[in-house]
């Protein structure tokens, strides 16, 4: 129904300017053309009443210009009948000239939905061609209408509105503006329009040329009328050519300045003296240079501006404000030259693909800027902190040796890990942390100094992939891990062809139920038989795998061979579970649950011996996916176990809320319980608290008698370590086992 009034608008107009095509001139021609003109002005305002028109106020100009046009046709009309013609100039000429003037404000004040759609710079443009064409329009009016001065200027003023309204309804197609068929309407309309105007005072006037002339502009105001009765739709996104647009404008401008000596080449053929020009040539030219002076100005403003967005996007991170990575490349080149004790603190984010797929890049940017600002805060005064690209961050800071570097990545760690609101929630990022320093190359034997960046930044990647493998997840560079850093990519490669060739198998670590003094469970830990690196453990290559996708195929593999060992020992009569870890990837994988419900099925095992481990910052990465899938698990029976417990940065309430029997406290804390007493601290409230959360409590990393006593005096569960047992192969698992639960330990 958007074009229903529209086309029968359309399809009327035409059989009318068809049928004032044969008419005689007369009275009856000139009330067909005086009733099309005033349609027109009544379509116009009809489409306003009728709420087609979101912006009323271009369309009520362009109502009062049709109006004063039709005004001055009305009354050429009766001179021409009345008295055989109009004379020039007449009162319908100041019908004309308001009619221009308001048609002309209607297109300086048009909006779309991306502005006005005549910008300044187009009027300026449109200005200047037509002080150009000016000149060249001069030559032929002064010839036409020589008679008298008010006529000359008169004609002048029409043939110059006319090329003005052209190139300004030409600069809206060429900037493809014109996206609806309202505006396409109204822009043909008015170059229709202008176009017959601008020949009826170039050329000479004739029976026939009147009629085509007046034919034009009935099929003018038919257009006008279509568009206004035409309900808005909204544009389309408009689809720029920067190329082409250019060579357009520039091909205009270039035609009208050409014009100007054209010009005045015709008036010297022409015999006409360059004294006798006239004040024509002089306005013209002074326009044509104020204006182009205006132009250039503009031009240098924008070269201006262009030149400080491009300083500031190379300089500055569009998303966190903080140093590019080649600025900061820059900026540690110039400390390297002087500061033999300058370092280089990369911080590598974990997890973070998934904070952007689960909360989106709005979401994930505004993350990224307040890391970096808790970053640009906790570092030392005159140190550069940079986004080297995704989700890494570096800091230049000195002087730095090895003790205060060490310090100084403890601070940065914790400002990064501390949970950050996130839609009502509180998420936490873990990190890794490699530090590369120009002094010596962190292996405490001194050494030649890197003095490039480059060769920093490549040391405290080497670094990173280091601290990826360590609690806390911080390293400082030494010699070895270049060689380390090779080795784990090349291993990556190697990982899938191990799977199919029988290199990875399980080992399994007893637990140690300390209130009945026997093994409870064991846990699955991957080893990778290496054909020539030997017997790598999962620090050697899982860091890799979790990064990709391989990551799944790893899991899937774990799980069906830890779950067909499981129903192996419990069928030779030991009444133990398996544990197996999940890392953040297998935690947004939404199959998790039917793979584990379809591994429980095929062999046979109960869903109460099988507990499935995650690590406290995995949980957190992604809380919403994390708990679907955990408690889709939690459904199926199987215990969920929240892994290095003590090393994250969670609320402990919204830790309350996720669906755990289990909590498996970090061995960095367990270790040192007999001699460190904040540690014992620690440990003991941890043993109340998940008491007291009715939370089954492992410690892991018991290494004597004397830990282990202590954690069964607190009331502790569980323990894991190699005070109990080591990790065995799986053909070594049952014996060790009977042994334990004969030892009662």
């Amino acid at each position: 129904m958007t074009s229903f009034w529209s086309t029968r608008v359309l399809i009327g107009g035409a059989v009318v300017v068809l049928s004032y095509g044969l008419l005689a001139p007369g009275p009856v021609a000139s009330a067909v053309y005086a009733l099309v003109a005033a349609s027109s002005v009544i379509a116009v305002v009809l489409g306003i009443r009728a709420g087609f028109k979101k912006d009323t106020t271009p369309w009520w100009f362009l109502a009062a210009g049709l109006t004063a046009w039709t005004a001055g046709d009305v009354y050429t009309g009766i001179l021409e009948n009345t008295q055989g013609g109009a004379p020039f100039p007449s009162w319908a000429d100041a019908g004309y000239v308001v009619g221009y003037v308001l048609v002309v404000a209607a297109l300086l004040v048009a909006r779309d939905l991306f502005g006005r759609l005549v910008a300044p710079v187009d009027v300026l443009d449109a200005a200047m061609m037509t002080a150009g064409i000016g000149l060249a329009s001069w030559v032929v009016v002064s010839a036409q209408f020589g008679d008298t001065p008010t006529s000359v200027w008169l004609g002048l003023f029409y043939t110059e509105i006319d090329v003005f309204v052209l190139v300004v309804v030409l600069s809206i197609f060429l900037r493809r503006r014109a996206t609806t068929v309202t505006l396409v309407l109204l822009g043909v309309g008015l170059a229709i329009m202008v176009i017959a105007d601008y020949g009826s005072y170039v050329w000479s006037a004739g029976p026939a040329l009147n009629l085509v002339l007046n034919m034009l502009w009935l099929t003018a105001y038919v257009l006008f009328a279509a568009a206004a009765v035409r309900p808005e739709s909204p544009p389309p996104e408009p689809t720029f050519s920067r190329r082409s647009t250019g060579l357009s404008r520039l091909a205009l401008m270039t035609l009208a300045v050409a014009l100007t000596p054209v010009a005045m080449t015709v008036q010297l053929a022409r015999g006409v003296p360059a004294s006798d020009w006239g004040s024509v040539a002089v306005v013209a030219t002074g326009i044509m240079v104020a204006i182009g002076a205006v132009r250039v100005w503009m031009f240098l403003q924008l070269l201006g501006r262009q030149a400080q967005a491009l300083r500031e996007s190379a300089t500055t991170d569009r998303v966190t404000g903080l140093a590019t990575r080649n600025e900061l490349e820059r900026r540690l080149s110039r400390r390297l030259a002087t500061d033999p004790w300058v370092g280089l603190v990369l911080v590598d984010l974990h997890g973070f693909a998934d904070v952007n797929a689960t909360f989106g890049y709005t979401d994930g940017d505004r993350m990224l800027k307040i890391i970096g600002a808790r970053l640009s805060d906790a570092v030392p005064p005159g140190s550069v902190v940079g986004r080297l690209g995704g989700d890494e961050f570096a800091v230049v800071a000195g002087p730095l040796d090895e003790g205060s570097a060490t310090r100084l990545a403890a601070v940065v760690r914790a400002a990064v890990t501390a949970p950050i609101e996130m839609r009502d929630m509180r998420v936490t990022v873990d990190c890794s942390i490699g530090v590369a320093l120009r002094a010596c190359d962190g292996s405490g034997t001194g050494g030649a100094g890197i003095t490039t960046a480059e060769g920093m930044i490549q040391r405290a990647h080497a670094a990173v992939g280091e601290a990826q493998r360590r609690h806390p997840r911080v390293a400082v560079y030494d010699r070895t891990m270049e060689t380390d850093q090779a080795n784990r990519v090349r291993r990556l490669g190697e990982l899938e062809v191990a799977m199919r060739s029988g290199q990875l198998e399980l080992f399994y670590q007893p637990r140690l139920d300390l209130r009945s003094g026997r093994v409870s469970g064991l846990e699955a830990l991957l080893r990778w038989r290496h054909p020539v690196d030997g017997l790598l453990g999962p620090a050697d290559f899982l860091a890799g795998a979790e990064a990709t996708s391989v990551i799944g195929v790893l899991t899937s593999f774990v799980l069906d061979r830890a779950l067909e060992d499981c129903a192996g020992w419990r069928s030779a009569g030991l009444d133990v579970d398996v544990a197996i870890n999940l890392s953040v990837r297998n935690l947004v994988d939404s199959t998790l649950p039917e793979q584990v419900s379809e591994a429980l099925a095929r062999h046979a095992v109960p869903p109460s011996a099988v507990v499935l481990e995650v690590t406290e910052t995995s949980a957190m990465t992604d809380p919403t996916r994390s708990v679907i899938t955990m408690t889709a698990l939690r459904a199926l029976g199987v215990t969920l176990s929240i892994d290095d417990f003590g090393t994250g940065y969670s609320s402990l309430a919204y830790l309350s809320r996720l669906p755990v029997q289990q909590l498996k406290l970090d061995r960095s804390l367990v270790a040192s319980i007999v001699d460190d007493e904040v540690d014992r601290a620690i440990v003991a409230s941890t043993v109340d608290l998940a008491r007291r959360m009715r939370l089954h409590l492992v410690a892991e990393g018991v290494e004597n008698a004397e830990s282990l006593e202590m954690l069964r005096q607190w009331g502790c569960d569980a323990v894991q370590g190699f005070f109990v047992s080591r990790p065995v192969p799986v053909d070594e698992v049952v014996p060790v086992v009977r042994a334990l639960d004969a030892a009662r330990v």
